[in-house]
Order: C-alpha cells, then structure tokens, then sequence
C-alpha cells in the first residue's frame, strides 16, 4: 500500500510524515490504521475499509475487532486482526482493573485523619519570616 492510498487528503508524501500519522506508539492497533491529522490525536481511519472515526487507537481496536458498542463493526478486517486487537482490548482492561485494586489497597492502609474544625486557623511551624525564594540576602 502507497502512502498515497493510506492518506490521499493529507497529500502525505515523505516517510517521515506517514511516522507522525502513526503516533508514538507501538500499541497494535496503528498496525490496522493510522491518524487522519496530525493535529487532531483522536481522528483515526481504518486501513481495512476507510471508515473514519473520533475516539483514538481504543476506538480503532474495537471496529477492527468488532467489540464494543462504541464503534461501526469492520466488515474487512482479517480473523489475525480481530484477535490481536480482540487481546489488545483485553489485557488494556485486565490492566486497568489491577491498577485500580493495587490504588484501593493503598489507599486502605493509609489512614487519615483530621484533628480540630475546619474553623481552626492553620499556623506554620517554626520561622515567623516569610520564605522568600532565590539567593540568601545578607
């Protein structure tokens, strides 16, 4: 595939060019897609059957590997594609759920506590001199 066919608006011509469509990113689903402008880091076309839509790689993943009820379902994509975006999609969201257990069990060992009102007036402790940032004046 020409890099004309990949993005025929854009008037793309150069790798270099073709590499900022892509992202900076080796997620899988630049493999079956790539960024409509460079500007625009949400606007993706499908390699498989042109389709265009907001939402990212994520929302790529999900038309390529007909999941989700988010996006257009690919009628093109090949069976290698679905599964490889199919457990890109999985493993991003088994991902997210260990992150999420690991923060709720660190936010139940710490405990915190307030003494006194929100009426109370906070005082520093130790200089009564304001701090100054820079150099030390003497």
């Amino acid at each position: 595939m020409s890099v004309e066919e990949c993005a025929p608006e854009t008037g793309v011509t150069s790798q270099d060019e073709v590499n900022v469509l892509k992202r900076n990113s080796d997620d899988v689903g630049w493999e079956y897609g790539f960024l409509v402008d460079a500007n625009n880091k949400d606007k993706v076309e499908c390699k498989f059957c042109g389709h265009r839509s907001q939402g990212g790689v994520h929302r790529l993943k999900e038309h390529v590997a007909n999941v989700g009820t988010n996006a257009k379902k690919c009628r093109k994509s090949t069976q290698e594609a679905k599964d490889k975006c199919k457990k890109s999609l999985e493993d991003s969201k088994r991902k997210r759920k260990e992150q999420a257990a690991r923060e709720l069990e660190l936010r139940e060992e710490v405990n915190v506590s307030r003494v006194g009102t929100e009426d109370d007036e906070v005082t520093c402790v130790g200089s009564s001199e304001p701090h100054k940032l820079g150099p030390i004046d003497k």
